[in-house]
This record gives structure tokens, sequence and C-alpha cells, in this order.
């Protein structure tokens, strides 16, 4: 998918879905509790969206400079009304990096969408500080034909997440794989039978108290085997890589 193509999916499309969907809320939880032992001092969004992700990461690590990269400027206008003293900024991540680095970098439901991962990867691990920590987010196993309309290019086999992300030269630390059976296989099916539909646009009482439903059924889901995969990495010191 093109800048514009996001462009137009952020305005009025899926910033709603991101702040009130299950699936997005799961994600915030997980990501603040593989986080959950670090003191970040600072913290960076690949592909921050409409920043719920970096506000919540914000929120549970007080006294943290929050930065947020990201391809689309419709985006990037939402959360910078979200995140006033965040340091947010335009940038393609498969093709360049900040010049800086963080003690903890993140990226939720992005690298899906990326062509060249390889490249995505090298580049948030170069913007990881010497013992700092990457967290990434993604969905794998069998791509729906709702997920490939949204801009995916891959779902990841089982493994495959890790593997690249050590292939960069990180650590693995742990990794969560989330959402048997409810979110997968029997929502992510429900909703390619229904074309994604209900998914996007704006949320009124009832498709949030929808959403808060689902968000509650969902804890039932394991976080030993699932669709979902998070994957948290270190990168070692100079010390260590010496």
């Amino acid at each position: 998918m093109t800048t514009v193509a996001y462009d137009t999916l952020w305005q009025g499309q899926w910033d709603d879905m991101r702040l009130f969907g299950p699936m997005a809320r799961h994600s915030r939880r997980l990501m603040c509790q593989l986080a959950g032992d670090l003191s970040p001092k600072s913290i960076l969004d690949v592909g921050c969206g409409e920043g719920s992700l970096l506000k919540a990461l914000g929120a549970a690590h007080a006294g943290a400079t929050l930065a947020g990269i990201e391809l689309s400027e419709s985006a990037l206008g939402l959360a910078r009304a979200a995140l006033p003293g965040a340091a947010l900024t335009a940038l393609d991540v498969a093709r360049e990096r900040l010049g800086g680095n963080f003690d903890l970098v993140v990226s939720a439901d992005v690298v899906e969408h990326i062509e060249d991962d390889r490249a995505a990867f090298l580049n948030m691990a170069a913007m990881v500080a010497p013992g700092g920590r990457l967290i990434v987010a993604t969905l794998q196993g069998r791509m729906r034909a709702f997920e490939a309309k949204i801009g995916h290019v891959r779902n990841y086999a089982a493994g495959e997440l890790a593997a690249k992300i050590a292939n960069v030269g990180l650590v693995i630390e742990r990794s969560i794989e989330w959402g048997f059976p409810l979110y997968s296989p029997l929502y992510r099916n429900l909703l390619d039978a229904l074309g994604n539909a209900g998914t996007g646009g704006r949320f009124g009482p009832l498709r949030k108290l929808l959403c808060h439903f689902l968000y509650g059924l969902f804890l039932l889901n394991s976080e030993r085997r699932g669709d979902y995969i998070f994957v948290r990495a270190r990168k070692p010191t100079a010390g260590e890589a010496a």
C-alpha cells in the first residue's frame, strides 16, 4: 500500500479501532507486560500510528522521554494531539532511521506491512541503545484475505520473527504467542467471512460496549499458543559484543 492509502485509512477509519478495538488494547497490554521489568529513560515507537501504544508505555514508565516515527502524516497529526510532549517524526523505517538511540524501541502491527523487513529490523536495531531492548509484535500463521487488503505483505511463520531479529545482532530474551482459540482462529476467521466489516470508522456507544466485551472475553486466550506474536530482544553492549 502507498503512503496516500495509509493516510486515507488514518482519516477516520483506523483511529477509533486502534483506541477501542479489543486487539489493539490487548497489544498494548502485552507490550506493557513485556516491558514491565524495565526502567527505560527513553522510548521510541516505530510506526506509532495515533499514539496510543506510546502513550500507554509513557504512563507505565513515568519520566521517560517519548519519541515516535510514522509513515503517515495523518496518523502523526493524531499522535501529536494525543502526545504534545513527544518527539514525532515522519520516517520510513525500511529506508532510514533516527540519529540517536533509545533504551526501549517498540513496534506493533507494522513489520507485516513492510516488503523489506530486514532493512526495517536493521534500522530498528541501530536505534536501540547498547543494553536496551526491542519489542516487536506482529501476526504469524495463515494470512486471511482481509489482511492482504489492509496492506499485509506477509504473516510470519512460527519462529521466523525471532530468527530475523536475532539475525540483526540482537539477543532474544522472551516471546509471547497469544490468541488461541478465541482470537485466532475464531475471530480472525469471522472477520475474514465478514470482509473485516465493522472494524473501521467512528465507534459509537454500542460498538465501544461490544469492544469492551470482546476485550474481556479475549482474556481467556492462551499466552503460550496463538498467532499474535511478541518478541523481546536485547542489544549487547560493546563489551559483550567483543
